[in-house]
């Protein structure tokens, strides 16, 4: 039990770490499908600030919480763009995932390969935020809920990139 607690806390650690290394670091650029089968890499928003609501469907109910928080206060001024990792998604079951996210009126890229998850050292189970600036620069990341540090810290970045 000692070394599980052990290999847990280092996996925690080495991805939280990973993802700290980011801030004021270019942000590392992807390219996703959306639920809609169309094409979405970071450098198509560059000139804007963007945030990165990331999850899994654990996560999911944190992420519609953050979007709501962003979305109200800053309206089209940043670029809000969902991320959901699906690479614990069977193979026979992608089509009725798609399926499921075509239902959701904002465009969610779908992380078939964890490709976003690892280089940003985004956390399963939770919420994951990254602020990019309209440089691709990191300047902001949290993994967890929408708690009153956590979106005082992210409002506090948006504000300073919105001047």
């Amino acid at each position: 039990m000692k070394n599980y607690l052990l290999i847990v806390f280092f996996l925690f650690a080495t991805n939280s770490a990973a993802g700290q290394a980011l801030i004021n670091a270019k942000a590392p650029d992807f390219s996703l499908s959306d639920q809609n089968g169309l094409q979405y890499s970071l450098a198509a928003f560059a000139g804007h600030p963007v945030v990165l609501l990331a999850s899994d469907k654990k996560g999911e109910d944190q992420n519609h919480q953050w979007g709501e928080l962003v979305g109200k206060k800053y309206g089209d001024r940043v670029k809000i763009v969902g991320v959901a990792d699906v690479r614990t998604v069977p193979f026979f079951l992608k089509g009725k995932i798609k399926n499921d996210f075509k239902k959701d009126n904002n465009t969610i890229l779908l992380d078939w390969d964890g490709v976003v998850f690892a280089s940003y050292g985004f956390a399963q189970k939770v919420s994951n935020i990254a602020l990019i600036d309209k440089n691709g620069i990191v300047r902001y990341l949290h993994s967890g809920g929408a708690e009153r540090g956590a979106v005082e810290g992210l409002f506090r970045e948006l504000d300073r990139l919105l001047k």
